[in-house]
This record gives structure tokens, sequence and C-alpha cells, in this order.
């Protein structure tokens, strides 16, 4: 007879009590201030995403997944990030509520309209992909798959531009892992070559 051991979560690891929050830092002098916009972006494919957060600021682990179609780059976008808020859920106790997963989206807008048609027509029926995305100093990862809508709505207007405007909502508890691009900056160049 087979005997299954199962782990049976305590109370606090269901509801977040004693998590290791690490530590706060202050930096009065604030040299290292990020800059906003989404300037880059693009996919992970769910398959790879461990393997890349084994060795996020490694240029061979980036280059191995574009390479192999791991990595999906969109070099030169722009965009936002909204962080969303944590979903409220029933309270327990003195607690008035507790908290679930956030529902997040990054808004990808891309000018490369014509040529790319077929990627972003597609996309939208892909469910195995992690977005990421670059600001001025950090690529900001996403820890599961997105729900992606491409669309490329025209304006009334003379002198807009027509561009594909991504969006993509993910829902985790976690925000999306912060990583600095020194190392790698040279993934986010648009390079028609490759």
């Amino acid at each position: 007879m087979e005997i299954k051991i199962v782990k049976q979560l305590s109370y606090s690891e269901i509801y977040g009590c004693g998590l290791d929050l690490g530590t706060h830092y202050c930096d009065p002098c604030l040299d290292d201030r990020e800059f906003g916009r989404a300037r880059s972006g693009g996919y992970i494919k769910k398959s790879y995403l461990s393997t890349l957060l084994a060795a996020p600021t490694t240029l061979a682990t980036w280059t191995d997944g574009i390479d192999s179609g791991d990595i999906i780059m969109i070099p030169e976008t722009s965009g936002s990030y909204d962080p969303g808020d944590p979903k409220e859920l029933k309270g327990y106790g003195d607690r008035k509520v507790t908290y679930g997963p956030r529902e997040m989206t990054l808004t990808l807008f891309d000018p490369n309209y014509l040529l790319n048609y077929p990627f972003f027509n597609a996309i939208s029926r892909q469910s195995d992909l992690v977005p990421f995305f670059r600001t001025s100093s950090l690529v900001h990862i996403f820890d599961t798959v997105a729900t992606i809508v491409a669309k490329d709505p025209v304006a009334d207007d003379l002198e807009s531009e027509v561009v594909w405007e991504v969006t993509n909502k993910v829902t985790s508890p976690n925000i999306p892992a912060k990583f600095p691009i020194a190392t790698i900056a040279s993934i986010f160049v648009c390079d028609p070559t490759t």
C-alpha cells in the first residue's frame, strides 16, 4: 500500500501572515530614480520562464531564448503599466477584509503596423505567453501568463498614427519582478536584420 504525504498549508501561509518582508532601504540622494513608459516589451513562453528567472541579467539567457523562439522581443514600444488593486475577499476574525490576487494591465503600442499584422492577428489566441516590459533602467517580468488582446483602432484624424494597441491582463498576487538592464541592454535595440 502506497502512503501519500500531503502538505497541509498552515493558516498563516493561506492568509499571508509571517511572510518575509525583506529589508526596506532609504536613499536620501535618490540617485537611482526610475523613469516611466513601457519602452520595450515582449513575451516569454511559460515553459522558458523559470530558465530566464534563474539568470535574468545574463545576456546569454536572453539571446538563447530569443534565438529559440522562447522569447518574443518588441524592442521599441510606448505604453503603460497599471498594477491594479488586490481583490478584496471576505474577512475573518477582526479583519474586515482579506486580499487576493490583483489584475494588472500592461498596454503596449507598437508603431510597426503593416509588417506585424500576422503576429498581432494571432497573438490573442495564445495562452502560454508571460509578458515583460522595460522602463528606463529595469526590465519588469510577470510571473504568470496573460490574456492578450491586440487591436488597431483608426481615429477620425488625418494626422493620427495607426499603431497596434496590445492590452495584457495578468492576474497574480505578485507584481512583476524587477531586474537591472545594464548587462542586457543590447537586446532592447531594434535590429532589422533579426
